[in-house]
């Protein structure tokens, strides 16, 4: 592929990103218009028909005789034309009656006679009752998955769904008991200072694909890891302990003597021997360089054997969508999202209180693998284009529900520590205009290649309050020389990451022993040498 049509893979080139798209628009103008993306009409429900009951019939004004002024006869009882009253009154009482039944059968009314029909509860259809055991059933897994995760005061809620006299269940009332026993052995974290924090790429599914010597190897044999490698290292992160939290866990909001919010270090609370740790992920955006191999727009078979999106699995969890080289589109384990989130659902003490991982994101390219970025409007079609950003904000909360954390890593993926608050200024706000409405606020900024606005002194400056007005109090850079580095201020909290990729592992295994034996996770698949960054 023409490797103007890609984006240089060099994390210390700067390159213009306003240019870049401009070029790219420029050729979509002269393409034909792109395919539109695949969209499930539901079926709509059969609205009920209702008839109104038959209009009676106005009778005629019966005529006056010229007789009429005549002195009367003796009137005399019509019994007939009475009977013929009586009947018509019970027909149309008869019709009426019958109308109202099929109203109320139409709208989901009781069959039950002996029951009154309310007009304003007719449409609403009874739950059925469970039974106690089907109740114990649907709660206590739920219970246990949670409890799992040393969570316990959550799990003790679940149970207590079943109602007032849960306690008198034997099992759920056996199951508060070891709840509560495992909660009385969990030991507060002493320094959440000392929590590491490590970060991954876009996953390599297809290494074939990635080393075959084109001129995107190095990059990916440098700054990615494989699936393989993903897989073994969590294998190994569980035996040894180590437990998912948040990056919020590190601290908790107090008091200080003004009254003022101030961050203090958090109350995590585990078994002892447990090791929290944070994970997260780089540049989930899924650009075109690496899943678009013919240069129009969209993944395909010469990509370069990446997942090219997340999408909402049938299960109602994350996965990811990939295209095999053989050309079929596959969906499953094809990225960090799906796999870590099937590990802990195999290994719920794996993570703290349902803590997964963050994903940060950058803009200009779109999120999650759809084309949100605003020149897509023109090119799809207003109506396609609003399928796409509703469809990245219905993966942004699913990936919510179940725990993930959603990061900025900038709009344009320049860095920070290199350029001037007023170019700082531009990039959040573009994210603000362009990101945030579609993956809602953060409070996490990831910088991109690590380029920190300070060193280890305290933020201070006109960058420093660029962010903080942006909403920012989580800052990560990159420090992968020590096991750990957590800084926290009052306003805010900075945390070193350290990459887990080729380059890492092949330059400094050492520094990687308290994780893992990095011989036992190499993927031999790789090339044997991975060319040094210096």
């Amino acid at each position: 592929m023409d490797n103007e049509k890609r984006k240089a893979f060099d994390f210390d080139e700067e390159w213009d990103v306003e240019k870049v798209l401009q070029q790219r628009y420029e050729r979509e103008q002269q393409t034909e218009q792109p395919r539109q993306p695949e969209r499930v009409i539901p079926q709509q429900p059969v609205q009920p028909v209702y008839r109104s009951a038959p209009a009676q019939r106005e009778r005629p004004q019966r005529q006056t005789s010229a007789s009429a002024n005549r002195k009367k006869k003796k009137s005399r009882v019509n019994w007939r034309g009475w009977a013929i009253v009586i009947g018509c009154g019970i027909l149309l009482l008869a019709i009426l009656i019958g109308v109202i039944a099929l109203i109320v059968h139409a709208v989901g009314g009781s069959d039950d006679p002996a029951l009154p029909v309310d007009a304003t509860e007719a449409s609403e259809v009874p739950e059925e009752t469970l039974s106690p055991e089907e109740k114990i059933a649907d709660i206590l897994p739920r219970a246990d998955f949670v409890a799992a995760g040393y969570d316990y005061d959550a799990a003790i809620a679940i149970l207590q769904e079943f109602g007032e006299d849960w306690q008198q269940q034997p099992e759920l009332s056996a199951a508060n008991d070891r709840y509560l026993a495992e909660k009385a052995k969990l030991v507060r974290y002493e320094d959440t200072t000392q929590i590491t924090h490590i970060f991954f790429h876009s996953l390599i599914v297809d290494t074939d694909r990635a080393f075959d010597g084109d001129n995107e190897q190095n990059g990916y044999n440098q700054y990615m890891a494989t699936v393989t490698e993903f897989n073994r290292v969590l294998e190994e992160l569980y035996k040894r302990n180590f437990v998912l939290v948040r990056i919020h866990d590190i601290v908790k909001v107090e008091k200080d003597e003004n009254g003022k919010d101030v961050f203090k270090q958090g109350d995590i609370y585990l078994p002892p021997g447990k090791e929290p740790i944070v994970i997260s992920q780089d540049d989930v955006n899924y650009y075109e360089y690496m899943v678009d191999g013919d240069g129009d727009h969209y993944p395909d078979a010469l990509g370069d054997g990446f997942a090219n999106r997340i999408v909402i699995g049938e299960d109602g969890y994350p996965t990811c969508r990939y295209i095999t080289a053989d050309g079929q589109t596959v969906y499953g384990d094809y990225d960090l999202a799906p796999i870590l989130e099937h590990f802990v659902q195999e290994h719920p003490d794996f993570s703290y209180h349902g803590a997964r991982g963050i994903l940060a994101l950058t803009g200009y390219e779109g999120v999650f693998g759809y084309k949100t970025h605003p020149k897509w409007r023109d090119i799809l079609g207003e109506d396609a284009y609003n399928e796409e950003v509703q469809a990245a904000k219905d993966v942004t909360q699913c990936l919510k529900d179940h725990g993930w954390e959603i990061a900025c890593h900038s709009y344009a993926h320049f860095g920070y520590g290199y350029n001037s608050a007023e170019d700082i200024y531009a990039d959040v706000q573009k994210w603000e205009d362009q990101v945030q409405p579609i993956v809602g606020d953060s409070d996490i900024f990831i910088y991109p290649y690590g380029s920190d606005i300070a060193g280890i002194e305290a933020y201070e400056g006109a960058k420093y309050e660029a962010m903080y007005q942006a909403g920012y109090r989580f800052f990560c850079n990159v420090d992968g020389s020590t096991p750990y580095w957590v800084q926290i201020r009052d306003d805010y909290v900075r945390q070193g990451r350290r990459n887990i990729d080729g380059y890492r592992m092949f330059w400094g295994p050492d520094l990687l022993d308290d994780l893992f034996d990095v011989d036992e996770i190499w993927d031999k698949a790789r090339p044997d040498t991975v060319p040094s960054i210096v």
